[in-house]
């Protein structure tokens, strides 16, 4: 008998959905007055490095965080529903929403791991009826969030760690994890779990993908 996954997580960002939140909350920002216009021309730029696999964290946590310090988590998560609704529930794959709902139903355990601050991700994960989202977790100190973030920027190899806690959380190991990712970023984990998917790889990936025979999936295109 042909071994299944026993536990499933996804990457966000081009992989549930047509977008990468971290560019899209700039383009809020600059809308809700709360970024300034020049936001969107360097938020461009990081997104290209990290499409190129050379994004520099430091720079790219300074800048990216910048609207939440001194805000509190409450102010914050309304900007971050406001932000889905405007410009992530749109982009949501309907074939990849089917996907999450029939593991769920299923009983199978499902969780989110992406570079996004987990407070951008949550709304993401409460539309798919995913409970567990692992993220960039930032600061908060007496309330306030800080513009710092609590352990890694989960990016790259800095995802297998959170995804190994998962896996043995459920009882298991990542030779019992189904991955799916879309791009350069994510072939440091889709390389150790047991059941690698490349989900709208970039050109990149797709390439490993073949090399590897990791299975391809094209939520845009079903």
């Amino acid at each position: 008998m042909k071994r299944k996954p026993k536990f499933y997580i996804f990457d966000m960002d081009h992989t549930l959905i047509d977008a990468d939140c971290d560019v899209t909350w700039k383009h809020y920002g600059v809308a809700a007055g709360i970024a300034p216009a020049d936001a969107l021309e360097r938020a461009d730029e990081f997104y290209r490095q990290y499409q190129a696999g050379t994004l520099d964290s430091e720079a790219f946590m300074q800048f990216q965080f910048r609207e939440f310090i001194g805000e509190s988590q409450a102010a914050m998560e309304k900007h971050a529903l406001a932000h889905f609704e405007q410009f992530i529930r749109p982009r949501c794959y309907p074939a990849a929403r089917l996907l999450v709902a029939s593991l769920l139903k299923s009983g199978a355990s499902v969780a989110i791991l992406t570079s996004t601050n987990t407070t951008l991700a949550r709304p993401v994960a409460d539309f798919f009826g995913i409970r567990e989202v692992m993220g960039t977790t930032l600061e908060l100190a007496d309330g306030r969030y800080t513009g710092r973030i609590v352990g890694a920027y989960t990016v790259g190899a800095a995802k297998i760690a959170p995804a190994e806690d998962f896996a043995r959380r459920c009882g298991g190991t990542l030779a019992d994890l189904a991955y799916y990712g879309d791009s350069v970023n994510d072939v440091n984990l889709l390389e150790r779990v047991g059941f690698p998917v490349a989900a709208n790889p970039d050109d990149t990936l797709r390439q490993t993908a073949v090399e590897r025979n990791w299975p391809v999936v094209d939520f845009g295109s079903l």
